[in-house]
């Protein structure tokens, strides 16, 4: 066996649980190649390695729902996981929107309806001009559409943390207070 078909083996059966057809449905390649790539009677490329590294390593996003309608005047909780379905329980990525659609808000979740549900109850506490008499207190009160998206999870990174600091620092939303910290790429030395 070669190192690469070596690698390739141990990818497979640490992160897809030895079973090829996962991998085949994770990777597109056939069972087929990866049976031949892995016993060594082919050598898989240097990218096709690398490319199972990133498919075992790098959760794909999915979208759980996009501008779903609220209710502000419905139970909130029964919104939620009804909108959540098959991802209550997962890390994400939630976005609440006003009447015209105007992201207003982004949070990180390690569980989407918890954190969600937690963060529509908040008190609302932007500053409102003076003319205005009934200013709501609560931000389902204002929230109007719900976004949600799995990001998958990662034994090394947080990926929910990653995205939502993205999204904050583009597009800062006027409830979040907090405008998302991403890293300063490393430019190596003499690279000016």
């Amino acid at each position: 066996m070669t190192d690469r078909s070596g690698v390739l083996s141990y990818i497979i059966e640490q992160y897809y649980s030895g079973d090829l057809e996962t991998a085949e449905a994770v990777t597109g390649y056939s069972v087929k190649q990866i049976e031949d790539w892995c016993s060594g009677q082919r050598q898989p490329q240097h990218i096709t390695v690398e490319y199972f590294i990133h498919r075992a390593f790098t959760p794909e996003f999915q979208s759980v729902v996009e501008f779903a309608e609220f209710k502000p005047d419905q139970p909130v909780m029964a919104q939620l996981k009804t909108l959540f379905k098959g991802h209550e329980d997962r890390a994400g990525i939630y976005a609440f929107y006003d009447s015209m659609a105007n992201l207003i808000y982004i949070g990180k979740a390690t569980n989407l309806v918890k954190e969600a549900y937690s963060a529509i109850r908040r008190d609302v506490d932007i500053q409102f001009p003076a003319g205005i008499r009934k200013k709501p207190e609560k931000r389902y009160e204002i929230v109007r559409y719900i976004s949600a998206y799995d990001v998958g999870s990662s034994d090394w990174l947080d990926y929910p943390k990653h995205v939502e600091s993205l999204i904050l620092r583009i597009s800062k939303p006027v409830l979040n207070k907090n405008i998302g910290h991403i890293e300063q790429a490393f430019v190596p030395p003499g690279a000016d």
